[in-house]
């Protein structure tokens, strides 16, 4: 490593070394990017932190980790606030998204720096820093979407922008207009994150601002159809292995989990309401304000999957790819009919007819416009533990009769 350039780093004060870091962390990468041909690697060096220049910088003079300073003291909570500013400003002044994501890659391609990138987007949402969040776009597509390290990004921003300061939903209501690879990978994410099971409900709060989302923009829940530009991903080092073309396998998208919520949200409903109605003492006011909770729900619920139809069926043909498979249908139907068992009469409940409509919907649809594939007897065997419905009757006799 250059010892003078490492020498004159740690001569400066913070936060100037932060910023004059970031700088020598990019020069690294051009050059290591100009000698391997373009991998963003250094070489003759490794991937460990000991050998890795840009690394090395990272953890001394970004996340203050280590330090050879004849003292080292811990960043305030201040100071770590202007490391983030620093960070968010460096990638807005970054137009070029190769070079960004190859930043991005040396400072959160681990999972050491999670806490550090939650706090970093977050306030890239508030800043409106589009290339750091199509970074952050790609980092979810690479890690998955619904697995733990995004889906916990995903949580911070929902905690932060929807439940600890609910007026600050209008801040995230804007995401689209910055980065709608993020939006849609956010989608996703927080679908996993809200199963809709017991207490995992998604707040209202979300569910309404996705809902507005997906209306106003039926392509935007199919963005991660479309695969991001190859000599970006390239910039991560291979660090999450075949990375190069990540989209040969099932795509993510937000629609097998928004679909699912608005299987599910009738039938949930319906158990919240014979817990209320099994409740003694409750008066005149509360009644009234249990029903108008339960009517906003399914009104917006409602909203929303004829947000997910229009979605589905603005898919291009041509450009079709599976989102959907057979496997995430049965598990649905699972959910569905466990719910279902603990409804009485349910072929003559309204919310439990209204569930099964929509399945039937999600699927005719997903199948038609090539987002399901599905051999010819897949409907009959999704169906046989639900209850009569005269929609799926109708579906399966057409699927039987082509």
């Amino acid at each position: 490593m250059d010892n003078l350039r490492l020498h004159y780093l740690q001569q400066l004060d913070f936060p100037e070394c932060t910023k004059v870091g970031l700088q020598h962390i990019e020069e690294y990468l051009s050059q290591g990017s100009q000698r391997s041909g373009g991998g963003g690697r250094i070489p003759g060096l490794g991937g460990s932190t000991s050998d890795n220049p840009a690394q090395q910088i990272a953890q001394e003079f970004v996340f203050f980790h280590t330090s050879r300073r004849p003292y080292h003291q811990r960043l305030s909570a201040i100071q770590e606030l202007q490391v983030l500013e620093i960070l968010c400003n460096h990638f807005h002044e970054q137009r070029d998204s190769k070079k960004a994501m190859a930043l991005f890659d040396v400072l959160f391609g681990n999972a050491g720096q999670l806490e550090v990138l939650c706090r970093l987007v977050s306030m890239g949402v508030a800043v409106q820093c589009k290339s750091l969040l199509y970074c952050a776009a790609i980092w979810m597509e690479l890690q998955g979407c619904t697995s733990p390290n995004p889906t916990k990004l995903c949580k911070m921003l929902v905690d932060d922008y929807c439940l600890l300061v609910p007026s600050a939903t209008s801040v995230l209501c804007g995401l689209p207009h910055i980065s709608r690879r993020f939006t849609c990978n956010f989608m996703t994410s927080v679908t996993s994150l809200y199963p809709f099971s017991g207490d995992q409900c998604p707040p209202y709060a979300l569910v309404e601002m996705i809902t507005e989302w997906i209306n106003k923009d039926p392509g935007l829940g199919l963005v991660s159809l479309t695969p991001a530009d190859k000599s970006v991903i390239q910039k991560t080092q291979g660090r999450y292995g075949q990375v190069a073309q990540p989209w040969l396998s099932k795509v993510q998208t937000p629609i097998p989990g928004l679909a699912h919520w608005c299987i599910v949200a009738p039938l949930t409903q319906e158990a919240i309401r014979a817990k209320l109605d099994n409740r003694h003492g409750e008066t005149a006011m509360e009644t009234e304000h249990t029903n108008n909770t339960e009517s906003k729900n399914l009104q917006i619920y409602s909203k929303l999957n004829v947000g997910i139809i229009q979605t589905m069926v603005s898919v291009n043909p041509e450009q079709s790819k599976i989102y959907l498979t057979m496997q995430d249908m049965f598990l649905l139907v699972k959910t569905v009919t466990g719910l279902i068992q603990q409804i009485a009469n349910p072929t003559e409940n309204d919310s439990v007819q209204t569930a099964l409509d929509r399945l039937g919907q999600f699927f005719q649809v997903a199948k038609g416009t090539g987002g399901l594939q599905c051999d010819k007897g897949d409907l009959s065997r999704m169906c046989q533990s639900l209850p009569s419905n005269r929609f799926l009757e109708i579906l399966q006799q057409q699927t039987e009769a082509s």
